[in-house]
């Protein structure tokens, strides 16, 4: 699932290429990923809008538009954007379509249709509207306010830190890095956790959330002393070469080295 280092490529992505472009005509062609918006109300919004800047909370990407509300988008499992300036034909399971005056299009694309595509007035009121914590990278997410976020938690700590309305932006993904990173098992109580292992989380969320954006969210990019890349590659621990092992913890596959993380 597209985390928050993957959401901050797609916003650059669009910066990069869909930016003060109007908008002659929208194509919904799944209504299913359409969420308290009507297809003919999206249309009727942007058509004639131009793109002006983009904002990301956690695993959403915000559009503003010149006038009007902001588009919103949550990309699911296997959500991703794709702009082209020529004429050719989308890529298979588009579900929403923004074409351009100059030509272009700009392509929503979700496989299992997990994720969505709705409207809101402003950022803020939408993360309000959701609960969501604050995001990953949030300059107010200091150690005190991670661990007033924490508080009173009896669940694992890999739970803790994909639930969205603790900390906005982390999956199942980038919680394992997290926690090796820390040297925490992912099965661990939230609640067994002192303060020098609660730092060790926090600092290494902050770490891995700032280096995986700075790597572009690709993971074969993450230094070699990471868990990750050995995770999807040879399966070996990067510091000690045990090989690594997993667990189911709320229903969710957690990986992790059974030496480092004990």
């Amino acid at each position: 699932m597209p985390e928050l280092p993957d959401i901050a490529r797609f916003k650059k992505y669009l910066d990069a290429t869909s930016l003060h472009q109007v908008i002659r005509r929208v194509v919904v062609h799944d209504h299913d990923v359409l969420e308290d918006v009507s297809a003919q109300r999206l249309r009727r919004t942007l058509q004639g809008r131009s793109l002006e800047s983009t904002d990301r909370w956690g695993k959403f990407l915000f559009v503003e538009l010149d006038e009007g509300p902001w588009v919103v988008m949550h990309f699911g499992m296997t959500g991703y954007l794709d702009y082209s300036e020529i004429a050719k034909q989308v890529p298979d399971h588009t579900r929403v379509t923004y074409q351009f005056e100059g030509g272009g299009r700009l392509v929503y694309v979700c496989q299992r249709k997990l994720g969505c595509v709705s409207l809101a007035d402003d950022v803020q009121s939408f993360i309000r509207s959701r609960n969501m914590g604050p995001d990953g990278l949030d300059k107010r997410l200091d150690f005190e306010a991670f661990r007033q976020r924490l508080a009173g938690r009896r669940g694992a700590i890999k739970s803790a830190l994909m639930n969205q309305q603790i900390v906005a932006g982390i999956g199942n993904i980038y919680s394992d890095e997290i926690l090796f990173q820390a040297g925490v098992h992912p099965k661990r109580s939230v609640i067994e956790l002192d303060d020098g292992e609660l730092r060790s989380v926090h600092r290494a969320l902050r770490k891995v959330l700032r280096k995986a954006v700075d790597r572009n969210g690709e993971i074969q990019r993450l230094p070699r002393s990471y868990f990750l890349p050995h995770r999807e590659g040879d399966g070996l621990c990067p510091r000690c070469q045990r090989e690594l092992d997993e667990a189911k913890v709320s229903g969710r596959t957690a990986h992790f080295c059974p030496r480092c993380q004990q």
